[in-house]
């Protein structure tokens, strides 16, 4: 073979790996990634079977550096509604194709600092995550929480947020907040809890008996909005991981699709209504 040739042969060559190297990256750079959800939350029992493997990375607020454990047992059972693994057909996520952000910011008895939540919200911030669930609140009005909102609500994440369980009385902070999601809960006969706050509130999810993962790695039935919470906010991750769509978008569909209860239209107990979930 001629010097010639052996040259066209080797630029040959030199072109095919190049065309598979470029189609090998534009793989990798449209390749999906997970949607980030983070619970804040008492943390989430990371050895539970249907969570195994769910919890890509872990924060906790009240002890930095200190591993998380679920005490108080409210954590898990969120994170178990968003993403648990099929339990033999007993219960599974809402939305399988996730990562989710273990955040504590609850201590063992389930109490929580405004200051411990401000920290797990600033560390979602800078780990850039999709979705943060809030399944507890405060009725006091802080500015350094309102401020953290608006800087996590700015940098394009959807904050979902449990009404509260004030006897129907009005919602919690940071549910209360502008431009957070209020997420209140309704019984099997769509009807608001009595628990279940009342006031700001945009939509409505069922909050009675449902059944998610405990910390004891079992499977147990939970009642509140905050339960509710963690059903949007599942579902909210299923409709990002199947479709690019904004948080505007999101909104305006959830609001579309929703069961409209209570007075026509937008109202205290319901907000926009019952989310049917898909």
């Amino acid at each position: 073979m001629s010097n010639k040739m052996k040259r066209k042969e080797t630029y040959r060559v030199i072109g095919i790996i190049a065309l598979l190297f470029g189609v090998a990256l534009l793989h990798l750079i449209n390749e999906k990634q997970p949607i980030k959800v983070a619970v804040l939350d008492s943390g989430i029992n990371k050895d539970h079977p249907a969570l195994k493997g769910k919890i890509h990375k872990s924060f906790n607020a009240i002890q930095p550096n200190q591993p998380i454990e679920d005490h108080y047992g409210h954590g898990t059972p969120i994170a178990g509604i968003i993403a648990a693994e099929d339990s033999g057909g007993e219960m599974s996520g809402l939305a399988q194709h996730v990562s989710i952000y273990d955040v504590k910011v609850l201590d063992k008895k389930g109490n929580g600092k405004v200051a411990d939540l401000v920290k797990g919200i600033n560390w979602c911030i800078q780990e850039k995550v999709d979705i943060i669930n809030i399944s507890s609140g405060f009725q006091v009005d802080d500015q350094h929480l309102k401020k953290a909102i608006e800087e996590a609500l700015s940098s394009g994440i959807i904050i979902i947020a449990a009404a509260g369980n004030t006897l129907g009385q009005e919602a919690d902070y940071p549910a209360r907040y502008e431009g957070v999601w209020s997420i209140t809960s309704v019984n099997s006969e769509m009807v608001r809890s009595s628990l279940a706050a009342k006031g700001k509130v945009d939509f409505a999810a069922t909050g009675t008996e449902v059944l998610s993962t405990n910390k004891d790695g079992d499977l147990e039935t939970f009642s509140g909005t905050s339960f509710a919470a963690a059903q949007i906010s599942g579902y909210t991750a299923r409709i990002l991981n199947r479709e690019h769509k904004g948080i505007k978008n999101i909104y305006k569909m959830l609001q579309k699709e929703a069961i409209d209860l209570g007075e026509t239209g937008p109202d205290q107990d319901y907000g926009h209504g019952l989310v049917r979930i898909k």
